[in-house]
């Protein structure tokens, strides 16, 4: 009877521990090229931006393949100001410049991915020439672009 007892308790316990072991990670692919929906955290200018200065963005929308999402929506990402120029009216004059570079977020299972932006050069350079004036600017409200550079397995449950 004792050892009936001990086989049973042992069976249950084995039982238990199945059943509470995590679930395994499937993977899915994101893909060189996939786009990335951005949106600044504070906004830049011309005037008071400098190259090398490190930007802050946040992801806008979810990325999701498959059916399933591996950038959430609210995940920050870096990037940082490549070129920026205030305007000068002096002895030869400069019109302003401001251009910007992605450089990474994160999936949601903690893996760093690189980012681009969508064209050819990687960089946003930013235009407001259509305003009239000569100040180059950028804020949280502008819609953004990256894109994934490189293949990653992502892990899910």
């Amino acid at each position: 009877m004792n050892s009936s007892c001990n086989l049973l308790s042992a069976t249950a316990l084995a039982c238990l521990a199945l059943s509470t072991a995590p679930a395994s990670a499937a993977t899915a692919q994101l893909l060189d090229g996939t786009v990335v929906q951005m949106r600044l955290i504070s906004p830049i200018s011309s005037e008071d931006a400098k190259a090398g200065d490190k930007l802050r963005f946040v992801v806008t929308r979810d990325v999701v393949v498959d059916g399933v999402v591996l950038i959430a929506r609210g995940t920050p990402a870096d990037g940082a100001v490549v070129a920026a120029r205030r305007a000068s009216w002096g002895f030869i004059p400069h019109k302003a410049a401001l251009a910007f570079a992605f450089t990474q977020t994160t999936t949601v299972d903690g893996q760093t991915v690189m980012l681009r932006a969508p064209n050819a050069g990687g960089v946003v350079s930013i235009d407001r020439s259509d305003y009239h004036h000569n100040l180059q600017w950028a804020t949280e409200g502008d819609p953004l672009e990256a894109s994934i550079v490189g293949n990653y397995a992502v892990g899910f449950r």
